[in-house]
């Protein structure tokens, strides 16, 4: 039976995540590590500062007092009962797509799996109304679970590099076994809103960020135009930041301008 660690970066109280357990332990043996406390926004970031602690949280449930990168880091070599063939990260509380997977914490968590025999899996589910509406909702775990078990079900026969991370965004619909599944590539959601300057009631300057009040439109491949209509978006992704495209352009300039 395939073994599967479950993380997330919402804390191991989430709903998203006991969703997310209760589905897969119907096809495989799970164990959960999750964040004692929401960490959402983390990103890859890991703690070296300080010791962890690892408390129980109910029966195959341990939770730890640092990160989502931290949490499959140690369940792979300490925590875990079993070396596990699978990780899977979520199922957080709202889409990770465009530039938003570089502070994702679920993607982070994910992205740490990249060791294990099988391609790990980040999802998430949309907590916006569809399609281009920001209006926020509940978002639908029921259907990303049950999507989740679904792509478990055929993860085996997945013959790519296990460095990979499938980066799953579910959108906010009701489960049906015809919901469409589409390979995609990264959007993007424009430039963020500048920082918000404020004073507090004692007077002091304070900065707040936020995301984005409006985004451009996105190519019929991206992972946010999928999603839009109504579609699953899964987009590879990889913690190799080399860009192949630059290589000859980065070679030529070296040769020329510097090294001349």
């Amino acid at each position: 039976m395939l073994k599967i660690l479950i993380s997330n970066d919402d804390g191991v109280d989430a709903p998203g995540i006991n969703c997310l357990y209760d589905h897969l332990k119907e096809i495989a043996e799970v164990f959960v590590v999750a964040p004692e406390t929401n960490q959402s926004g983390s990103g890859s970031s890991l703690t070296t500062n300080r010791p962890m602690k690892v408390k129980d949280f109910k029966e195959n449930f341990k939770s730890l007092n640092g990160k989502p990168v931290d949490c499959v880091h140690l369940g792979i070599h300490e925590i875990c009962p079993w070396k596990p063939d699978l990780v899977i990260a979520g199922i957080n509380l709202g889409a990770n797509m465009g530039e938003d997977i570089l502070y994702s914490g679920t993607v982070g968590a994910a992205l740490e799996a990249s060791e294990l025999p099988l391609p790990s899996i980040a999802i998430s589910a949309a907590a916006f109304g569809q399609p281009g509406s920001r209006e926020e909702v509940e978002p639908n775990y029921e259907t990303a679970a049950q999507l989740a078990k679904q792509v478990v079900h055929h993860i085996k026969s997945l013959a790519i590099n296990p460095c990979i991370t499938l980066n799953i965004n579910v959108p906010n619909v009701p489960y049906r076994g015809d919901l469409k599944l589409v390979h995609t590539k990264i959007g993007t959601w424009g430039p963020r809103n500048p920082p918000k300057k404020i004073r507090n009631s004692k007077g002091n300057v304070e900065y707040w960020t936020s995301h984005r009040d409006n985004y451009p439109s996105n190519d019929s491949e991206s992972d946010i135009a999928t999603l839009e209509r109504n579609e699953v978006s899964i987009t590879p992704i990889s913690p190799n930041f080399l860009s192949k495209d630059s290589l000859d352009v980065l070679g030529g300039w070296l040769k020329g301008a510097i090294n001349s």
